[in-house]
């Protein structure tokens, strides 16, 4: 068979080449001397495209390691970056995207080898100094460093299941570490069974790999043979030889473990069958190789050289003469393998929804490859059927989801980043940043910077505990490390003494203290796992569970246990909000982890539980980021880019997450690869850092803060409508936080009765806009409940005007049947406000919802009869169809009483026919029949010899400034509604209202008579 090999692609300088393939076979990457990272399309429709360059290294690359959602590459100078893996946009389902996600590991020594964990939570790194480091991928911190080699370690590869890590090393030793325990150790020991290669030397350095059923591993051999180990007993199980006549020096699997691929310093490729025990292919190259590679999802190979040539291989496997297809995965032993598998979404959203949908049969690390292999799987699953024609003919698969044992929970400090080059912030927030700078193995450098430089001024200091999470306030800053990260950090292994202690310590920023900084020292295996400070103390949650609250001056005032899945926490004033991961998390046999949270809020004395219930998240996601608004109130954003409030923390039982933005949304809405880093929220923006394309962290120096708007993601929303009802429940949310956090510390309102009056006035507003809207699309119903949902009467008399002029003539008459019930209490018994109901109104002790307003006696919308022909040149033309009525309603003449619908005149509905309308139902009649012969006119107008003109008002005032002028002002002139008062004698009686009574005056109280100007009208409010 003619070999379909690629012409030479020259990838990078001459110089070792490294290659990789990505998971899911679309793309390889390769790294070279030149100090590049290059991404290119596998399929040969894509290849000729132009590769992906990252240029983070400074240095010869020297090592690859591709998951589903990262890149992680070493170099000679000891530097390994990570970069995150993505789609290249939401409409090219194959494009793909590399963005640098920051620092992995800074070593001394160059980076042999890398080898990501199965669950994509670990990554070992195998360097020249005769140590393997393992770091966490969730927030890349060092978490062991592996000792026992005698040499340069040139090689790390942990098994599919992550249960076991193979590492090798120059002097020809292979040790097997179990990473099951909290420890890992090292449980078998294969001295000189490998080649003995010099240290330094790139092209002899060897590397040895598991096969991908995790059966066996291949380790190249000193007489140019390969040896597979067999996992159950550690002894040699087969030998392949006779082909190489020179030093291997790398292996790669199919990923069906049926072939093992092989390169040699005597420039040949080699396939082995690994069933038969030989060679069935090969090809010789002119160069000496470097490495070889499997297409995990296809029947290709890529191999690299010395030149910096990388070459494909297509069709490898000749399947036609019988051979099977390299693809194809043998499932039995499937089951054997580890259930722990968590896909962050941290790392990559798209590869997360990829995955929620795959098959739960497939529990090993490439369970994705086998289920998009179709077909070619049946051969190696006899009792499985696929029914892809829907006949129902296939057995029943087991359920998707399982709840197993939960691993240890992953904790996150809000505000922090990994290492990006040399620095770290370990704090971001409004009031400033806490950045970690690494120096040299003694110490590294903080420095705390301000925003408002006239509070507190920046200052740095040495940290020679290398602090790892910081939590700031105005108060202070709390610094906290742990004994395994100062035991494991390279700088100061083997310096660290056995009974090394975690470290809490705090910086405050008291100006009248003399010394109000405080260090304590856990006890032995006491760790934190998150910590948070406020200006009423500090807290620090450990890995045993405590949770220890202290003060701002160091007293040591409370100490309980939390159960132990604390995934953050942070404070503000005198709450602290802990995030736990809840019990019962449900994870799929394919490793994917379905996380639901709980919260708990509670005072920094730790003595009250302020509410307690649900953390909720969108689906495939995590929590990120957990803050208090500028106001104080609880806020989380999830890894989908969801924003979510506490509304009505402060009455437990009716506590509830609202979401008011979602960020991904609006990224999309702009069309830009664009994605947002937390810092804070206040009442009307989400304060945050834009990341371009698929970084997700800041970069340094420290960048500019955008503000996004908060946008409640309704439905219709990109219509008028929709938006002014974001605006509104946003608004609405606003006041309700503001008021029951009042409420709960006995304060006032912020910025006092004026401003809650301001605020009101401009939630009415949204409301009028939307009442506007309904009526100009004669959707009265909705404009009627939009009306119960008005405060305050003024604004109900704008409502009133606006069905009026937009001809809603039954609107309108149901609107002022609405208004005497609504705000009748506030009338006594002599048809004056009551001193009571004033000042509620005035406070704003009132509910916004509707279905809680104040109960209401009946009572009429009355005006006093005016002389036949008497123009009312105070009322407003509002014929202008495109003006704001709803603004313009209020902001007209300030009586608050509407004029005659002249729609109604004009078509006979004379004041008579009002005057019926209490008979028919329209009006609320009083109890007692009224005093007056006269039939009761709800309007007090009398009909007009000729039409009337409406014109428009002189001019429009600030309805806010109305407002709080209004609810300030006392009565100046007798024709002025005088100050609210009841009768003494019955208030003490407790004589109840009288209706008819009421009825009765409400015409005389209403307008001047004798034809009152516009001015008069006005004054009358």
């Amino acid at each position: 068979m003619t070999q379909s090999i690629t012409a030479p692609r020259y990838a990078h300088a001459e110089g070792y080449t490294a290659l990789a393939f990505g998971k899911n076979g679309q793309f390889v990457c390769t790294g070279g001397s030149d100090s590049l990272v290059r991404v290119f399309y596998a399929s040969k429709s894509e290849r000729d495209q132009e590769a992906i360059t990252l240029e983070q290294h400074s240095d010869n690359v020297l090592s690859l390691a591709v998951s589903r959602g990262k890149v992680i590459s070493g170099d000679e100078e000891g530097m390994v970056f990570g970069f995150d893996l993505g789609q290249s946009s939401a409409t090219e389902s194959d494009g793909v995207s590399v963005e640098p996600s920051g620092t992995v590991l800074r070593s001394t020594l160059p980076a042999r080898d890398i080898s990501i964990s199965s669950n994509e939570r670990q990554v070992a790194i195998a360097t020249d100094d005769e140590s393997i480091r393992v770091v966490s991928l969730l927030d890349m911190a060092l978490l062991h460093t592996l000792v026992g080699h005698r040499g340069s370690v040139n090689s790390v590869a942990y098994s599919p299941d992550s249960t076991y890590l193979a590492s090798s090393g120059c002097d020809g030793t292979v040790r097997i570490w179990d990473m099951r325990e909290g420890d890992p150790a090292c449980v078998q020991i294969m001295p000189k069974i490998a080649y003995v290669c010099e240290p330094g030397n790139s092209m002899e350095q060897y590397k040895v790999r598991w096969s991908p059923d995790g059966r066996i591993l291949a380790i190249p051999c000193a007489d140019h043979s390969i040896k597979l180990i067999e996992r159950n007993n550690w002894g040699v199980s087969a030998l392949l030889a006779g082909r190489h006549t020179n030093t291997i020096c790398h292996l790669a699997w199919s990923s069906n473990s049926k072939y093992l691929a092989s390169a040699s310093l005597d420039c040949q490729v080699v396939v082995w069958d690994v069933i038969a025990r030989k060679a069935i292919l090969s090809h010789a190259n002119v160069n000496d190789l470097c490495q070889v590679e499997w297409n995990p999802r296809g029947n290709m190979l890529a191999f690299s050289d010395c030149t910096g040539a990388m070459y494909i291989w297509d069709d490898v496997i000749p399947v036609e003469q019988g051979h099977a297809a390299p693809f194809e995965r043998a499932l039995a032993d499937a089951g054997s393998l580890s259930k722990d598998k968590l896909m962050s979404d941290l790392f990559d959203d798209t590869a997360t929804a990829n995955r929620a949908s795959e098959d739960g049969m497939a529990e090993d690390e490439d369970e994705g490859d086998l289920l998009d292999a179709g077909d070619a799987t049946a051969d190696a699953m006899d009792d499985f059927v696929v029914d892809d024609d829907g006949a129902g003919y296939a057995e029943r698969q087991a359920p998707r989801w399982t709840a197993v044992a939960a691993s240890e929970v992953q904790c996150f400090q809000p505000g922090s980043t990994p290492w990006i080059g040399s620095r770290r912030y370990l704090a971001f927030t409004m009031v400033g940043s806490v950045v970690s700078i690494a120096q040299d193995e003694s110490h590294n450098t903080i420095e705390i910077e301000f925003y408002d430089k006239s509070v507190h001024r920046d200052f740095h200091f040495s940290d020679s505990f290398k602090f790892s999470m910081a939590a700031l306030s105005e108060s202070g800053c709390l610094f906290a490390t742990t004994s395994r990260e100062l035991a494991n950090d390279q700088s100061l292994r083997g310096a660290a003494d056995a009974d090394e202690v975690s470290v809490v310590s705090y910086k405050g920023f008291a100006s009248w203290s003399a010394n109000s900084d405080w260090t304590f020292k856990l006890p032995l295996k006491e760790n934190p796992r998150c910590i948070a400070t406020s200006s009423h103390g500090a807290a620090v949650i450990t890995s045993l569970g405590n949770l220890r609250l202290f003060t701002c001056g160091g007293a040591q005032r409370h100490i309980e246990t939390l159960p132990n899945r604390v995934v953050t926490c942070v404070a503000r004033d005198d709450m602290l909000l802990i995030i736990l991961e809840a019990l019962g998390t449900i994870r799929s046999s394919g490793g994917m982890k379905q996380l639901e949270y709980e919260y708990v809020l509670m005072s920094m004395d730790g003595q009250s539980r302020l509410a307690a219930g649900s953390c909720p998240v969108t689906p495939a996601s995590e929590i990120v980021w957990t803050g208090f608004s500028e106001e104080g109130h609880p806020a989380a954003c999830d890894s989908k880019g969801m924003l979510r409030v506490l509304h009505k923390y402060w009455a437990p039982s009716h506590a509830g997450w609202v979401p008011v933005l979602d960020s991904r949304k609006l990224s999309r809405d702009r069309g830009k690869r664009e994605g947002f880093w937390p810092v804070a929220i206040s009442a009307k923006q989400f304060i945050v850092v834009t990341c371009q394309g698929k970084s997700k962290y800041p970069p340094f120096p420290k960048p500019i803060l955008d503000e996004l708007d908060i946008d409640v993601p309704l439905l219709n929303a990109d219509t008028q409508v929709g938006q002014q009802e974001a605006k509104y429940l946003a608004s609405r949310l606003f006041i309700e936080q503001q008021r029951g956090e009042a409420e709960r510390t006995g304060s006032e309102y912020p910025g006092g009765v004026s401003m809650l009056a301001r605020d009101e006035l401009e939630q009415d507003k949204l409301l009028l806009r939307l009442i506007q809207l309904a009526c100009k699309s004669d959707k009265t119903q909705r404009a009627m409940d939009l009306a119960m949902m008005i405060g305050l009467e003024k604004s109900f008399d704008a409502a009133v005007k606006i069905a009026v002029f937009l001809k809603q003539s039954s609107l309108a008459e149901r609107l002022m049947r609405l208004r005497e019930t609504k705000f009748a209490s506030e009338l006594d018994d002599d048809g004056d406000f009551s001193d009571e109901s004033h000042s509620e109104a005035v406070s704003g002790q009132r509910d916004v919802l509707p279905n809680t307003r104040r109960p209401a006696a009946a009572a009429t919308y009355g005006r006093e009869r005016r002389p036949a022909g008497d123009d009312d040149d105070g009322d407003v033309d509002l014929s202008d169809g495109d003006s704001d009525l709803g603004v313009e309603a209020l902001e007209l003449g300030k009586s608050t009483r509407p004029p005659l619908p002249e729609a109604l005149m004009r078509s006979g509905a004379n004041t008579g026919a009002f005057a019926d309308s209490a008979s028919r139902g329209l009006v609320s009649r009083p109890a007692q029949p009224p005093t007056t012969s006269k039939p009761f006119n709800p309007f007090g107008v009398a009909t007009p010899s000729k039409s009337m003109e409406i014109k428009r008002s002189d001019s429009f005032f600030n309805a806010a400034d109305m407002h709080s002028d209004e609810s300030a002002a006392g009565p100046s002139t007798p024709s002025k509604r005088q100050q609210p008062s009841l009768d003494d004698d019955d208030a003490a009686a407790g004589v109840p209202r009288k209706l008819a009574k009421k009825a009765t005056k409400l015409t005389a109280f209403a307008f001047n008579k004798g034809g009152s100007s516009a001015n008069d009208m006005a004054d009358d409010d």
